[in-house]
């Protein structure tokens, strides 16, 4: 029986030149129609050989995978299936890895930018490193909010923050990305409980704006010092002009080391 040319899989498909039915078909021609073709640009200079290098491409991936994205969701992005991928990067069984591949796989590869956070592209229930979701959910403890608040926030018990806070096992994306919604929604708000402050002051845990966003989830990302270094040869800060620091604060919510603003002793020179 003769199928149409859009028919796709093990089928017979027409050849777009002649009309007989052959499968595979190569650009929509059978194998003679195909050749013939190819010869007659190649004479006239017009031969499109429909390939490209593979090396550019498989660099590509391996950015990719070094920033996270598994092969499984890369095909998916790129709407290719997983086979084409291993056979870029390795060959097909008993064969080298390609030196060329077509346009179409290439473009369709180099279409899916590296991301600079995983989690903005990898699938909800892939997993990723705990430490970004840590470091959210131990700043917004630092600014006032409890443990017990949080879990409210993320629909879990109480008891099930302790992971999250303290342990080192990867999560799903999904929840990553609910928890970094609440940091985003509530990093600028300091939350009702100073028993929460003085937690994680004890814990030396960062506050939000001690965080860049583009690091917060890098595991080698330091936070901003909350104090100027102490081996520092500089004047040391003081209160106001030629004023020690107060004994006390404003507002009793509030440590002194947060409300601190240091003004340095200098000479002002003025024009005349």
């Amino acid at each position: 029986m003769t199928t149409t040319a859009g028919q796709q899989g093990s089928n017979p498909v027409a050849c777009g030149s002649c009309g007989r039915t052959r499968k595979p078909l190569r650009r929509g021609l059978c194998g003679a129609c195909y050749g013939r073709t190819r010869h007659r640009r190649t004479a006239y200079g017009t031969w499109d050989p429909d390939r490209t290098a593979a090396d550019p491409v498989r660099e590509h991936i391996v950015r990719l995978e070094q920033a996270g994205l598994s092969h499984r969701r890369l095909a998916a992005l790129a709407g290719l299936h997983r086979s084409v991928l291993n056979t870029v990067l390795h060959g097909r069984t008993g064969r080298p890895a390609p030196q060329r591949i077509s346009h179409a796989t290439a473009a369709k590869i180099l279409a899916v930018p590296v991301p600079e956070a995983i989690t903005a592209v990898a699938a909800a229930n892939d997993t990723v490193p705990v430490i970004g979701a840590q470091r959210r959910l131990r700043a917004l403890v630092a600014i006032g909010y409890p443990q017990a608040h949080l879990a409210r926030e993320l629909g879990l018990q109480p008891g099930n923050m302790g992971p999250l806070m303290h342990g080192d096992r990867s999560i799903t994306v999904r929840r990553h990305r609910q928890i970094a919604e609440v940091f985003e929604r509530l990093q600028m708000t300091p939350g009702p409980s100073q028993a929460a402050r003085d937690y994680a002051h004890r814990r030396q845990w960062a506050l939000p704006l001690q965080w860049d966003e583009d690091s917060i989830d890098d595991p080698n990302a330091h936070r901003h010092r909350r104090r100027p270094n102490a081996n520092r040869t500089t004047p040391p800060a003081r209160w106001g002009v030629g004023k020690p620091a107060p004994t006390t604060a404003t507002e009793p919510s509030y440590d002194l080391d947060r409300l601190a603003v240091p003004v340095r002793r200098r000479a002002i020179v003025r024009g005349r």
